[in-house]
C-alpha cells in the first residue's frame, strides 16, 4: 500500500495501532534507524510504548487464535485498496491507485513464566498505474525470554526482505524501489539487584542492497553494505513502583564492506549515552524522557568527527478513559545513503490524538515534523506530516480502517529526490482468526 519500511514492520503483530491506523506512516517520508523495522510483540524487538486508547487490549474485537498445544498461533491477512498521488515524489509524478495485501502468522508461546514468539509476514503492493513501482515485502522474526532465578536472559532474530522508495527520506532517487535486506541478531542480560537492575547486550545487524536505476543508468548500491556491531548496558533504578531513572551507554562499530572509488571510507566507531526518567505511576499523565549524546569517530580524516545531542521522550496525557494524547521525539545519528556523505542527524516530533467515538469506533488524527542534517556539505531534509484515520472493529475477525495522509518534503542533497508533496488514501479490510 506504498508504506515505507516503518509502517510496513509495524503491523505485523497484532498491536492495533500498528494493525489498524496507519496515519503517519504509510506512504509517509520516513528515515530509516534501525529501530524502526522491528514489529512490537516479539520478545528482544518489543520496544513497550506506553499505552493509548487505540492501543489497549479489547477482547470482545480481537482474534482469539488457535491453541497448539503450549502456543498460540494468530493467522490474518489484510487486503486494501488506496491511490498515491505522487508515486515517484516530484513535480509531475503520476499517481496510481494501489492494491495490497499482506498475510501474516504469529506463533506465542503460553507459559507462565519464559515466552518465546515468532512472526511471519509478507506484504505485497501493487501499482495499477504505474506497475514497475510494485513491490513485495517479507519478514521473519523470532525472540524469546528464559528467566534465571530473578535475572533475565533474552534472544532474537531477525530476518527481513526490503524496499526502500525514493520518497522517503534519505533516499536515493531510483527509478525502482531499491530491493535490500537485513538481518538482525542480539542478546541481553538482565541482572536484578534489589531496585537496580543491569541488563548488558550485544548486538549485531547487517544490511545489503541490490543494484538499481537512476534515470536509467545503472547505479550499483553496494557501497551501502554494511557490519555494525554494538554494546552496551542499560541501568534501571526503580526510585518507586513504576517510577524509574534510566541510564544508557552504548557503543558501536560499523564496518563497510566496498570501498568506493575516490571516496574515503565511512567505517566508523561511536559512542552513546542517555540519561532520563520513566513514570506509569500517574493515570493522567505518563511520560518517558531520555536525553543524552552521541557521538562518531571516522576511520578516514576526510570526515569529521559527527557529534550530536540525542533523546527517545514520549509524554502520553489521558484527560479521560476516552481520549490519550501522545507526544513523541526522537534525535539520533544515522548513515546516510548519498555518495560521499558520511551519515546525518535525524529529528523527528510526532503529536498524535487517540479518541473512542464508540467502543467500536476509533479515531486518529496525527501530525509532525522530519528532519534530516546532512554531513559534507549533504544539505538537509525536511517533511512535514498529517494523517487522519478512522476504524470499524466489526467483531472479533474483522476489523476495517480508512486513512488519509499528506506529506510535504522540502530540500534534499544532489543524492536524494527532489521537494515533492504527496497525498495517500488507503481503505484496508483485515480478517483474524
Amino acid at each position: 500500500m506504498g508504506k515505507g519500511a516503518k509502517g510496513y514492520c509495524m503491523h505485523r503483530v497484532g498491536g492495533l495501532a500498528g494493525i489498524v491506523l496507519l496515519v503517519g506512516t504509510a506512504g509517509a517520508a520516513q528515515a530509516q534507524p534501525l529501530s524502526s523495522y522491528f514489529p512490537q510483540g516479539v520478545p528482544g524487538f518489543d520496544a513497550m510504548p506506553g499505552v493509548t486508547v487505540l492501543s489497549r487490549t479489547r477482547p470482545d474485537y480481537e482474534a482469539q487464535g488457535i491453541h497448539v498445544g503450549d502456543f498460540l498461533v494468530a493467522p490474518s491477512i489484510q487486503e486494501g485498496i488506496g491511490y498515491d498521488s505522487n508515486v515517484l515524489g516530484g513535480p509531475g509524478s503520476p499517481g496510481s491507485w494501489t492494491l495490497g495485501t499482506s498475510p501474516s502468522l504469529s506463533v506465542t508461546s503460553d507459559w507462565s513464566g519464559d515466552a518465546l514468539a515468532g512472526v511471519l509476514g509478507v506484504d505485497d503492493t501493487r501499482y495499477l498505474d504505474t506497475p514497475q513501482q510494485s513491490r513485495t515485502n517479507a519478514d521473519l522474526v523470532v525472540g524469546g525470554t528464559k528467566l534465571v532465578g530473578r535475572d533475565q536472559l533474552t534472544m532474537a532474530f531477525a530476518y527481513m526482505y526490503l524496499h526502500e522508495d525514493r520518497t522517503a527520506l534519505d533516499a536515493v532517487p531510483s527509478d525502482t524501489p531499491v530491493t535490500f535486506t537485513l538481518a538482525d541478531a542480539r542478546i541481553g542480560y538482565s541482572v536484578v539487584l534489589d531496585r537496580l537492575s543491569l541488563t548488558p547486550n550485544v548486538e549485531v545487524s547487517g544490511y545489503r542492497y541490490d543494484n538499481t536505476t537512476i534515470m536509467g543508468v545503472p547505479a550499483s548500491q553496494s557501497y551501502r553494505d554494511r557490519d555494525i556491531l554494538a554494546g552496551g548496558v542499560t541501568a534501571r533504578y526503580e526510585i518507586m513502583p513504576l517510577q524509574n531513572a534510566l541510564v544508557v551507554i552504548r557503543g558501536t562499530a560499523t564496518n563497510y564492506l566496498e570501498q568506493q572509488t575516490g571516496q574515503p571510507t565511512r567505517n566508523s566507531t561511536g559512542a552513546l549515552v542517555l540519561v532520563g526518567l520513566s513514570d506509569d505511576s500517574d493515570a493522567v499523565w505518563r511520560y518517558r524522557l531520555l536525553f543524552g549524546w552521541e557521538e562518531r569517530n571516522f576511520a578516514a580524516s576526510a570526515y569529521s568527527t559527527h557529534a550530536a545531542p540525542v533523546a527517545e521522550a514520549e509524554v502520553i496525557w489521558s484527560p479521560s478513559g476516552m481520549t490519550t494524547v501522545t507526544g513523541q521525539l526522537t534525535r539520533s545519528i544515522e548513515d546516510a545513503a548519498q555518495e560521499g556523505v558520511s551519515g546525518y542527524t535525524y529529528t523527528a516530533t510526532k503529536l498524535t490524538l487517540d479518541h473512542e467515538y464508540r467502543r467500536d469506533i476509533l479515531l486518529q488524527a496525527t501530525g509532525g515534523v522530519q528532519r534530516a542534517d546532512y554531513l559534507q556539505g549533504g544539505g538537509e531534509q525536511t517533511a512535514l506530516l498529517f494523517g487522519l484515520g478512522a476504524t470499524w472493529l466489526v467483531d472479533q475477525q474483522m476489523r476495517v480502517s480508512a486513512t488519509y495522509s499528506y506529506d510535504d518534503q522540502q530540500g534534499g542533497g544532489t543524492g536524494t529526490a527532489g521537494p515533492f508533496g504527496r497525498s495517500l488514501g488507503l481503505l484496508t479490510m483485515r480478517y483474524g482468526w
